[in-house]
């Protein structure tokens, strides 16, 4: 009896080891590198500047209805442009400038704090939103590594309600980092007024719709897909390529005369040469044949005509090059 409970303390004693050193192995599997921590803090400050960019394009009074609508959700849901995690994102509502950060019933879902943005701050032609003083907190582990970043907002428009100003409010965003290959992505999980028990407070995890659920695995890169059509071209696109087309087509009209006109001066040169050639042979062999018959030892042609015979005959090569290479020239021009 005495030895069976010895082996079931040391059995505890064994199980403990091993749940410690599992827990040690995972907290070492979960620590980031300094490049990881430092990306993902670069990461969260340019979030939080696209938030600060969307609130002022809503306040944005050249959008439409339909444009403002459209920012807001593709914000929140599956897009290129998403900056929240999901839809289930709670924001502390800043919307009243009359209410206070230490005010109950401030939690509003992300959907709802938007809308309430759009219909309640005015519209003007320039941003009348900034955050400040931004800081980003250390990047922490929990199931996933996530930050904090505190800044100050301020609006500097009014609330259409009753024309009311916004004090400076200082703020708290955490963010989520999530792996993507070799890169980080970081989103917006909250938003609430800055106070320590929101500065302490642990990570939170929304929980999105099955909406976003449905387009999250839908989602896919865009790729640009083939076509057969023709691009359309502008009237002013379609203006300069005949213009173009007009400047290649007399330029190739020069060329064509300017391939015609040596063509043609060639063939004259060529055959007027051939001629000389032969003329001047005939002329040679006339001679010679007039010599042979009145000397009984005449010597050979070749010695008697030289160096005129060899004249005749180089200027017959030549000419028959030359009317060769106008051939060329000919062609040339008729293929342009």
């Amino acid at each position: 009896m005495i030895h069976a409970m010895k082996n079931s303390t040391n059995l505890k004693w064994k199980l403990l080891i091993v749940a410690g050193l599992l827990s040690v192995c995972q907290g070492f599997a979960q620590t980031l590198s300094r490049k990881d921590a430092d990306e993902i803090r670069v990461l969260a400050r340019e979030r939080v500047k696209g938030l600060n960019d969307l609130l002022n394009a809503i306040a944005n009074e050249d959008l439409s209805n339909y444009e403002r609508r459209y920012l807001m959700m593709n914000s929140y849901m599956p897009s290129n442009d998403q900056i929240f995690i999901n839809d289930g994102v709670i924001v502390e509502d800043d919307t009243d400038p009359k209410v206070k950060a230490t005010a109950p019933g401030l939690d509003t879902p992300i959907e709802k704090y938007l809308s309430n943005f759009d219909l309640f701050y005015t519209k003007t032609e320039t941003n009348t939103i900034e955050f400040s003083n931004i800081v980003v907190g250390d990047v922490k582990m929990d199931k996933y590594p996530y930050v904090k970043v505190f800044y100050t907002q301020q609006f500097k428009g009014k609330s259409n309600r009753d024309n009311t100003p916004y004090p400076p409010v200082s703020r708290v965003a955490e963010l989520r980092a999530d792996k993507s290959g070799n890169d980080w992505i970081v989103f917006l999980t909250s938003l609430a007024f800055n106070s320590t028990e929101n500065a302490k407070a642990a990570p939170v995890t929304p929980k999105a719709s099955a909406a976003f659920d449905s387009l999250q695995k839908k989602k896919e890169p865009l790729v640009a897909q083939p076509t057969d059509k023709k691009p359309v071209a502008s009237p002013e696109a379609t203006r300069q390529t005949e213009q173009i087309s007009k400047q290649v087509s007399q330029v190739n009209q020069a060329q064509i005369q300017q391939a015609r006109k040596w063509g043609a001066i060639k063939l004259g040169a060529g055959v007027a040469a051939i001629a000389f050639g032969a003329v001047t042979y005939s002329m040679l062999n006339k001679d010679y044949k007039d010599y042979k018959n009145k000397i009984a030892d005449a010597e050979g042609f070749t010695s008697y005509a030289k160096p005129g015979v060899f004249i005749s005959i180089g200027v017959a090569a030549v000419g028959v090059g030359v009317s060769l290479s106008s051939i060329f020239d000919f062609k040339t021009a008729r293929g342009k």
